[in-house]
């Protein structure tokens, strides 16, 4: 033997983050919309933890589309149409794309989450409805399109199945 003797290392365990660290939100984040009332119309959406004044929103839309027969395209979007001051202190619309997100929806005791992590890509695309008793929820498969507004007044959620039968998820 030359050198040194070899003194066995102990094996070190990997560095975990700290849980803190994993809790935080990044990215786009976590869009929460809740409607506590239809007459009046009342809701709340929340960006991360922002609450964004009702009468500052001018709509939320989203939709997701598979390609199929009658669109040879998919779409996957999710906008916030919003009303910002500009620098000289007017009232203007501008238009915010949400994804790579997650969005709940919260309404009429019915609930709905989507989580998109590739804009404009069905790749990385989770859709769930409800929340079970267990805390669990429904996966959604065998979709072919999603679609939701909510403007003043409007609340319009429907789901379009790949044989082309369309469901209201929020019957009012």
């Amino acid at each position: 033997m030359f050198g040194k003797r070899d003194i066995p290392v102990p094996p070190q365990t990997p560095v975990r983050p700290a849980a803190a660290e994993r809790a935080q939100i990044l990215g786009g984040g976590l869009v929460q919309i809740i409607v506590t009332s239809l007459m009046p119309f009342t809701y709340y959406i929340f960006l991360n933890q922002l609450a964004l004044p009702q009468e500052d929103i001018e709509s939320f839309s989203l939709s997701i589309e598979a390609p199929g027969n009658d669109n040879g395209q998919q779409i996957v979007r999710a906008t916030l149409a919003r009303y910002v001051r500009n620098v000289a202190g007017e009232r203007i619309l501008q238009h915010y794309e949400l994804f790579p997100c997650t969005i709940e929806l919260v309404a009429l005791g019915r609930r709905l989450q989507i989580t998109c992590s590739h804009p404009d890509s069905l790749d990385g695309l989770w859709i769930s409805l409800g929340l079970k008793e267990d805390g669990s929820t429904a996966e959604v498969s065998g979709a072919r399109a999603l679609r939701l507004l909510i403007t003043e007044g409007i609340l319009d959620a429907k789901l379009t199945w790949e044989d082309g039968e369309v469901e209201d998820l929020l019957p009012q």
